[in-house]
């Protein structure tokens, strides 16, 4: 196991970076960030973020700022929910939806010729985005899960994650709880955002061909997503896995991950 980042960043020209669990926990960086990002920005590396937050990616940018990570310290910003709304800008010339999700994430298909209702017999699809609160159970969203169960939707699941965890130990349950459980029940659902390959598609147009290492906290998402795309890949074990009280070895059998290096956090 590797010490420090500094130790595996020569090797590469450019970084796949998660936020959630690497960069910060929703309120506060984790310690050693900031030095990190500024040492590749010494070195020219090219640092891109990638994250399953279910907003767009200007969005995202704002809350970095909010951090303090200023534009020159990366080169884009890449969201599941990002891409969900360019996915369904393609797919849909006009539509209704059902929408599941906390109203800070509702504007997310914000701009297109779409229409929310709440009648599942009269929407084209549904989506989710995640729960309403922090300590939120599947329950809070069964009625609308089952209703657009009934009525056949196809839902679009905007964040795969199944739960993220604040350096303080809290656990918040994600989008990806609703869309395999809605699987699970027989739905038709389309997940968008790591481990699929249509966020790192848009990466990777992002950072050109160079080599990259893709860094994250989750076997699940970032280290299978990276293992999927052939990039080589760090896991961080101050993140998710802090809640996780099974060996690794045995998370990563189970999530068929194989990470290239393991080292505890972001710092240099």
């Amino acid at each position: 196991m590797n010490k420090k980042f500094s130790e595996i960043a020569s090797n590469y020209d450019a970084f796949i970076v998660d936020l959630w669990g690497v960069i910060h926990d929703g309120q506060n960086l984790y310690p050693g960030v900031m030095q990190t990002l500024q040492a590749l920005k010494s070195m020219n590396k090219k640092v891109l973020f990638l994250s399953n937050a279910p907003r767009r990616a200007e969005k995202v940018k704002e809350v970095l700022g909010n951090f303090g990570i200023t534009p020159d310290l990366y080169i884009d910003a890449v969201s599941s929910g990002e891409v969900t709304y360019q996915i369904l800008k393609i797919n849909y010339a006009s539509a209704k939806y059902i929408y599941i999700g906390p109203d800070k994430d509702r504007c997310l298909l914000g701009g297109l010729n779409f229409e929310e209702v709440s009648d599942a017999s009269k929407a084209d699809f549904a989506i989710t985005t995640g729960f309403d609160k922090d300590d939120s159970t599947l329950a809070e969203k069964l009625p609308q899960i089952e209703s657009c169960l009934k009525a056949g939707l196809k839902l679009y699941c905007a964040n795969p994650d199944l739960i993220v965890v604040r350096q303080d130990g809290t656990k918040m349950l994600c989008a990806g709880v609703i869309g395999e459980y809605y699987q699970q029940e027989g739905g038709k659902v389309e997940f968008i955002g790591k481990p699929h390959k249509e966020v790192y598609e848009y990466a990777l147009k992002a950072l050109g061909t160079n080599k990259i290492l893709a860094v994250g906290d989750s076997p699940e998402t970032d280290i299978k997503g990276a293992n999927n795309m052939n990039i080589d890949s760090v896991l961080l074990l101050g993140g998710i896995l802090k809640a996780e009280s099974r060996p690794l070895a045995e998370v990563l059998i189970e999530k068929q991950a194989e990470p290239t290096y393991i080292i505890e956090n972001f710092s240099w």
